[in-house]
């Protein structure tokens, strides 16, 4: 039976093309407030009629759909839009919060009024090496922002030269990426421009994480501090610091020594929230060492004391949390960086990241003979690549030790091991 080629009033029109494709279109809600006649295709009926529903569908639940000669700023303020209200499920709030600022911060001062459909790889490859170099506390002014006892650069003529960091820079890729390809799913371009855009290998942040002996150090200072077993936590199994301070009493079983990972406390849009872990991956089940153990039950101990001496103050009900503050309200997490920080020059150790301890519990682990899956496991990496190329870090000392060994093996003196029936003076393949 044929296909009708129109539909029922208020219900659009599908149509054949001469070029073979299908075409649906309808009157739907456009981004300026507008109802507009708005087309989709599909190589059959079936298909056009799909995206046709979806499209009508959206209109209707007052999402308003793109159109061809939207600005580059309009189009991504409606794929935000549309990651907010569409795409929640897939997009941590976190990932949606930094992809706003981005957008408001450099994207959109950059080409907010340029056509989307002008938009080359050119543009992008130009806007991506001119933000690179340009001080942002000068392109944001930031410093003008402050009271006028606290400006102290680019409002004063004085550029602090804040270039963003290579990571900012290929963030800004990553996401104009993102948000072309969904308007090529949409039909609004025919290709995705910024696919076309490669950036140079940029300058990578070097990491040397806590040796043994500071590792020791460090836990050793830590002994006497409120976040002890944070500290444990941290260089001993490597957990992240938003997993340590969402961490909840009901997820640690300290009679069979297991800890589970099933959220993370982070400050999001200028609020501290409970979030789901950073990938699937993230949610997992951890042994505890014993010396864990020993100071997840000292922070009990030091919790409930808290709770009685906070008497009707106490705020902790509810939560559940391993680590509050005295009151039992969540730690604000730039405040675990400070105490890091004075815990390091206590100890006498190299001031590092906090995210650097979990490099450290990683590196360690590599070094004691663990294998790569392992440690996978333990950090809750989304790939064994990433495992292996950030953070399993090989020291100076163990290169040289297995040099050693590599030099032993090739000694010609008699005093290598035997190679299986080789003599002296045998050529060695190498």
């Amino acid at each position: 039976m044929a296909k009708p080629k129109k539909n029922a009033n208020n219900e659009g029109t599908i149509y054949q093309r001469k070029d073979g494709r299908w075409e649906g279109s309808a009157y739907v809600l456009t981004t300026d407030g507008t109802y507009k006649r708005r087309s989709v295709y599909g190589k059959t009926w079936d298909e056009a009629h799909e995206k046709l529903t979806k499209l009508k569908a959206d209109s209707l639940n007052g999402m308003p759909v793109a159109t061809s000669k939207m600005t580059v700023s309009e189009y991504l303020g409606y794929w935000l839009l549309w990651l907010l209200n569409v795409a929640k499920g897939k997009v941590r709030r976190t990932t949606y919060v930094n992809y706003e600022s981005l957008v408001r911060n450099y994207v959109t001062p950059a080409f907010g009024r340029k056509r989307l459909v002008r938009l080359t790889a050119r543009d992008i490859r130009a806007f991506l090496v001119k933000t690179a170099a340009t001080c942002q506390c000068c392109a944001q002014g930031k410093d003008k922002g402050r009271p006028e006892h606290k400006r102290r650069c680019c409002a004063l003529g004085r550029c602090c030269n804040k270039l963003p960091s290579d990571r900012t820079v290929r963030f800004l890729l990553v996401l104009l990426r993102a948000a072309l390809q969904h308007a090529v799913r949409e039909d609004e371009l025919p290709r995705n421009v910024a696919r076309n855009v490669e950036l140079g290998m940029g300058t990578k942040r070097e990491i040397e994480p806590l040796t043994v002996r500071e590792g020791r150090q460090l836990l050793a200072a830590a002994r006497d501090n409120r976040l002890w077993a944070a500290y444990e936590l941290a260089v001993r199994i490597g957990l992240r610091r938003g997993e340590l301070l969402g961490l909840r009493w009901v997820d640690v079983d300290l009679h069979e020594g297991v800890l589970t990972v099933r959220q993370a406390l982070q400050r999001v849009g200028g609020e501290l929230l409970i979030v789901a872990p950073k990938t699937q991956r993230s949610a997992r089940r951890v042994a505890l060492p014993q010396e864990c153990v020993t100071a997840l039950r000292a922070q009990r101990a030091q919790q409930i004391a808290d709770r009685k001496a906070a008497g009707n103050n106490w705020k902790g009900t509810g939560h559940g949390l391993v680590f509050t503050t005295k009151n039992g309200t969540p730690i604000e997490p730039r405040n675990l960086n400070r105490s890091f920080e004075v815990l390091c020059v206590r100890a006498d150790v190299r001031r590092v990241r906090f995210h650097d301890l979990r490099h450290t519990c990683a590196s360690l682990l590599h070094e004691q003979g663990a294998d790569a899956r392992m440690i996978m496991e333990v950090l809750g990496h989304s790939s064994i690549r990433v495992t292996m190329d950030i953070y399993t870090f090989v020291r100076l000392d163990s290169q040289r030790s297995a040099f050693d060994r590599v030099g032993d093996a090739l000694r010609d003196d008699g005093t290598g091991p035997d190679d299986g029936g080789g003599t002296a003076g045998d050529p060695v393949a190498v």
